[in-house]
């Protein structure tokens, strides 16, 4: 367990770098990219893995489309709460300090483009080429569903542990 001031190093640590490298990203792809531009990074994978600039209205890998000023209220929220809450914790483990900075970084950098641009830059395209497309999506939406995994893999071990400690 680490203590609430080193919690609160990391959580904010992890956000700044999430937050840093989306926006970066996102205005990289702006300044270089046309809206529904293509662009191979790495021509060898360009059948799987390809930058394609796109906007999304809705939520995390283009679901709810539309959603427009709800999302912004929801991501504002978000933001607010995993920041109090972070702020809160007197002891978490690494991995629920990592988490949340993850999920903050990355729900602070789609805020920031909805309150900016009103909608959210997404450009990370994967897929099999005739087969299936996946959603584009964004480092923030990485961001965002990584922290998430990581904190129910959180849940998850210390529900383990405390079963272990009750049954001994």
């Amino acid at each position: 367990m680490i203590r609430k001031p080193f919690t609160w190093l990391i959580v904010l640590g992890v956000a700044g770098l999430a937050f840093g490298l989306d926006r970066w990203s996102k205005l990289w792809v702006l300044e270089n990219m046309e809206l529904y531009g293509e662009f191979a990074p790495i021509p060898a994978l360009a059948p799987y893995f390809m930058f394609f600039r796109t906007t999304n209205t809705g939520v995390a890998f283009g679901l709810f489309r539309n959603g427009g000023a709800i999302f912004t209220v929801i991501a504002a929220f978000a933001v607010a709460a995993i920041f109090i809450y972070s702020f809160r914790l007197q002891k978490a483990t690494w991995l629920t300090s990592l988490s949340l900075g993850l999920m903050l970084g990355g729900a602070a950098g789609n805020l920031v483009d909805r309150l900016i641009y009103g909608h959210v830059i997404d450009f990370l395209d994967f897929g099999i080429p005739n087969l299936f497309r996946w959603a584009t999506f964004n480092l923030a939406d990485a961001a965002v569903v990584t922290g998430v995994f990581l904190l129910a893999l959180t849940f998850l071990l210390e529900e383990r542990a405390n079963a272990r400690l009750v049954d001994a």
